[in-house]
This record gives structure tokens, sequence and C-alpha cells, in this order.
């Protein structure tokens, strides 16, 4: 993993990544800001897939592309996904989950154990670079995520450049992502920035994108829009 530098902003301001502070112990922080940090890190060796264990996630990717509402409008991501485990909404659309597949249950549990119990949802982007797939500047949505968990991603594949922009605000910085590296990204540093990976024709190969997240429970979820119907005015009469 590589630290860039921020466009319009001093390079003084950059500060050399940190031992973590609240994550995994042989994790490093990096600070985006005085408030807001990112932690990376590297999955164990053993949970790197080989050729034939990347061939076989990649072969899971749908063979249409998601579509999301833009301004409006319907349309198609420049990329494939699909949500495993729980529903993902966002974007005024839904990816919906399927149960999540034997070769990402060792990397869902490895997060669990290693940095927060209550994950329970995958989502997957699959990035070809030869048709120019990219993911534009976004913070993650919160709809039904537990409040204050933080969010897992665990990049496969093609080296990519993974960037970070304060939200409504100037400059980036740039993270070099490699085969097995992992970005904790904690709940506050998701509202204040926004993440992409950015399109560069440089890079070709194929990469996977995978994304870990808590979910609330299908309790809690009726609870909250239970109370969030009693809290509704009722509907003027005819």
């Amino acid at each position: 993993m590589t630290v860039g530098h921020k466009r319009g902003a001093d390079r003084d301001s950059i500060r050399p990544p940190q031992r973590a502070l609240n994550g995994p112990a042989d994790f490093r922080r990096i600070d985006l800001d005085e408030r807001h940090h990112l932690l990376v890190g590297r999955l164990p060796g053993r949970l790197v897939p080989d050729t034939a264990r990347f061939k076989a996630i990649w072969s899971l990717h749908p063979p249409d592309y998601h579509e999301i509402r833009v301004h409006h409008r319907l349309v198609r991501t420049p990329r494939w996904q699909q949500a495993y485990g729980r529903n993902y909404v966002f974007s005024g659309a839904e990816s919906a989950a399927l149960p999540v597949p034997p070769p990402l249950v060792p990397l869902l549990d490895w997060s669990r154990t290693t940095v927060d119990a209550r994950y329970n949802g995958v989502l997957l982007n699959w990035y070809d670079g030869a048709l120019g797939h990219y993911i534009s500047a976004h913070r993650d949505s919160r709809r039904n995520l537990v409040a204050g968990a933080p969010i897992v991603t665990i990049s496969l594949g093609e080296e990519r450049v993974f960037r970070l922009r304060p939200y409504r605000g100037k400059g980036f910085t740039d993270l070099e992502t490699r085969d097995g590296d992992v970005f904790v990204m904690p709940w506050a540093t998701n509202l204040a920035w926004t993440h992409e990976l950015p399109r560069f024709r440089r890079y070709r190969g194929r990469r996977i994108s995978v994304t870990v997240r808590a979910f609330e429970a299908d309790s809690q979820l009726s609870r909250l829009r239970e109370a969030q119907a009693l809290h509704r005015k009722p509907a003027s009469p005819p």
C-alpha cells in the first residue's frame, strides 16, 4: 500500500501511517484530517486467493450490470455487483442478496474475528480494466446498517488506485491497493470522506472488491419501522 498526496492541499498535512488505534494490532492508521482516519492492513497469506480461487470468485459475477438511480433516471453501473447475506440499498436501488457462497465464507469469518463480530452482509464489485470499469466518488449508504460499525473492504486481483476526497471539500488522497490489501473505514470517516476507484487506461486486469458490513437484524428493522410509522402524521381525511 502506497500513500499518495493531496492536490490543492499542503503535502506536509499528510502524515505517515501510524500504529492502529481501535483496530487490528498489525494494521496501520492513515490520518486523513484531524478527526478522520483509515486503517490499512493485509489478509493473512492463507486467505489471499490463488489463481484458481480468484477465478472461482470472478465467475460469481452476474451476467448483467446493476442499475442505480442517478438524477432521477436509471443507469447501469460500470462494473458488476452482487450482495450476499443482506440486501444492500443505495442510490435509489436495491441489490437483492443471495446466500454467501463458499469462496466468500472465509473472508467474512476473518472479518468477524478480526474487526467486528456483527458483520453479516457482503457486497462484491467486479472490475474488468479492459472494459473500463470504475466506481465514482461516493459515501457508502448507511441504510439498515448497525450505527457505528466500521466498513471493511478487501481488495483482490489487480492493483488499483483507491482515492479518498473530503466530502464537499477540496483535494484528495490516493492509496495504491494490492492483491490482499484490507481497508477498515470507521463510521465517521464514511460520513466525512468519499471514496472511489478511478478509471485509468494503464489498468487492464481484473479486480474484485469485497465489502463487509454489519446490518441490523430483521427484528430490529421491524421495530424501527414500527416506531417510524407511529411518528408519521395521520393522513388528512378526504
